[in-house]
């Protein structure tokens, strides 16, 4: 005897795409917050409401039919309609059947549409043709929707689609600097994801991806990539809607603005596009501070490396596997991926380096012995040499140069009796003081290396401060201050090294896969798979070892 077990195909990979679409929805069901909603109500020419009669909307792009019946009171309510552009027919016993094309819905929105049966010959049937509503009269939340035509065809230089949401009223930017963290584009931008929604904090905004939440969160720490975790390519955008007020309660976690996106579907017909967007130093001026300077001009150093490449597909349509199953009207696939590599220079800035007397040197050894590398950070002359003026007054009168070095191993309180016993000077009963540190001279110091003042009215020499004894140096923290490079601006204390430009590499891929099951008027299914990763390698602000770290991200 033999036993034959028998499987449909077709319907057995039918039911492996909606277990696919199941293991991808999120744990948690929740409200479906990227859909939209049409509602409105049946009337007979007269005026009094139709009850039970058949609402079917569908899919212009995907030919997916919802249906429906109007209740005794004459309403209906589509509450979970994916964005696009429906045709809603109403067809009802006795009366001629309503079409109604073009009508467009939107993330959050409600749209309205009131059917006006007819009852001239119900052989025929009444066309219309959507006008966009002037007026949300169904809910009182305040927003914009922001298209996919939009969202393509206004110029976005980073491609993030989140800093359009800056083009809605009561948005603005926020304070230059906060934010970015060396990512993104810093606050204060126009091609920042950072802003503020009628004044509240930028991170207090809500981002949401598919109904599902798209918010990084990190709290107690100093840095953050982006507010939204998963930014898919503009192609990749169905529309998002930036609500700034008056949310419905299925809204809770943020006090600002909510950008609500939607990623594409798969559509009847196959559709995609390709691109590679290119920027590069070949087509950049020159950093303005990326020069050396001396007595004798300005000399500019080579353009830095910048080259910035974003590259990527989209792709979708029906489901197709020739001999088994045909998804046309029924299932669907979409998929998206932006690859992006960059090597960009940051901000030059003004930054401190020990002091060298002498341009263009190798090592230490090429300095003079005046100078701070020269002498092996002995001689701290010169924190006095390029300031000015005088501290004020210490407790027992003494006035230094600022820069003078106070070594803080003769900290002590002055005596109840106000003679200091160290410089025998008289000063405050109770306040501390301490000396500087001297080098002592042939004349002998009547307390060691320091002795500044003596006894008293004796004067001191300014070239003998700043002068540390070897024995107080550590070896160690010699060889890890010989890590930093020499200026590039000699006689300067301060922004001695400005030209060095830090260069950040940076690898971005991003990728989602959607597939929609139409499995029936009543029941659609859908399932989105994101994924979104960084490589990012941030310099630190001298070249070598001399920041003692640089800053990997993944």
């Amino acid at each position: 005897m033999k036993i034959c077990l028998c499987l449909n195909i077709r319907r057995a990979i039918l039911l492996i795409a909606t277990l696919v679409a199941v293991v991808c929805l999120p744990t948690r069901l929740a409200a479906q917050l990227d859909r939209g909603e049409i509602t409105g109500t049946v009337e007979d020419p007269s005026g009094a409401v139709v009850p039970n009669a058949t609402i079917t909307i569908t899919n212009e792009a995907t030919s997916a039919r919802i249906g429906t019946k109007s209740t005794a009171t004459g309403t209906y309510v589509f509450d979970d309609v994916l964005p696009g552009n429906y045709t809603l027919e109403a067809d009802a016993a006795g009366f001629s059947k309503f079409l109604e094309h073009g009508i467009i819905v939107q993330v959050q929105q409600v749209n309205t549409v009131d059917v006006k049966l007819s009852t001239s010959n119900v052989q025929q049937t009444v066309t219309v043709t959507a006008a966009a509503p002037l007026l949300e009269t169904e809910n009182a939340q305040v927003g914009q929707t922001v298209t996919n035509q939009a969202v393509n065809d206004l110029p976005l230089a980073t491609r993030d689609w989140t800093s359009l949401a800056q083009l809605s009223a009561g948005v603005s930017t926020t304070p230059t600097g906060s934010g970015g963290g060396g990512i993104t584009p810093d606050a204060g931008s126009s091609e920042s994801g950072y802003f503020r929604v009628n004044g509240v904090d930028e991170w207090q905004n809500d981002f949401r991806l598919n109904g599902i939440n798209d918010n990084i969160e990190i709290y107690g720490g100093n840095y953050t990539l982006t507010n939204a975790a998963i930014v898919p390519p503009p192609d990749a955008l169905q529309e998002f809607t930036l609500q700034a007020g008056d949310f419905n309660a299925e809204f809770g976690h943020s006090t600002g603005g909510v950008v609500n996106a939607s990623i594409k579907s798969g559509t009847n017909g196959i559709h995609g596009d390709l691109w590679e967007y290119v920027r590069n130093d070949d087509l950049n001026a020159n950093y303005f501070f990326n020069r050396t300077c001396s007595s004798s001009g300005c000399v500019s150093g080579p353009i830095p490396d910048y080259h910035q490449n974003l590259f990527g597909f989209t792709a979708g349509g029906p489901v197709i596997i020739p001999g088994v199953i045909h998804g046309k009207n029924r299932l669907f696939w979409f998929a998206d991926y932006q690859g992006g590599r960059y090597v960009l220079p940051e901000s030059p800035g003004g930054q401190n380096v020990p002091t060298c007397d002498v341009a263009g040197v190798t090592s230490a050894s090429g300095c003079t012995a005046t100078s701070e590398f020269g002498s092996g950070f002995t001689n701290l002359q010169d924190n006095i040499n390029f300031n000015s003026g005088s501290a004020p007054a210490d407790a027992l009168g003494r006035v230094f140069p600022n820069g003078t070095i106070l070594d803080p191993a003769t900290t002590r309180t002055i005596p109840t009796s106000g003679l200091d016993p160290i410089t025998g000077l008289t000063g405050t009963p109770g306040a501390y003081v301490r000396d500087p540190f001297y080098k002592c001279t042939a004349s002998g110091c009547p307390a060691g290396n320091y002795a500044v003042g003596g006894l008293a009215g004796a004067t001191y020499t300014v070239g003998n401060l700043n002068i540390i004894p070897t024995s107080r140096i550590d070896p160690n923290a010699v060889k890890v201050l010989n890590l930093f490079p020499f200026p590039t601006v000699l006689n300067k204390l301060s922004s001695n090294f400005p030209s060095y430009i830090p260069i950040e590499d940076k690898n971005t891929n991003t990728w989602d896969v959607r597939i929609d099951a139409n499995i029936s008027p009543k029941d659609i299914l859908f399932g989105v798979y994101d994924r979104s990763l960084l490589n990012a390698y941030l310099p630190g602000y001298f070249p070598g070892y001399a920041v003692g770290q640089t800053d990997a991200r993944n």
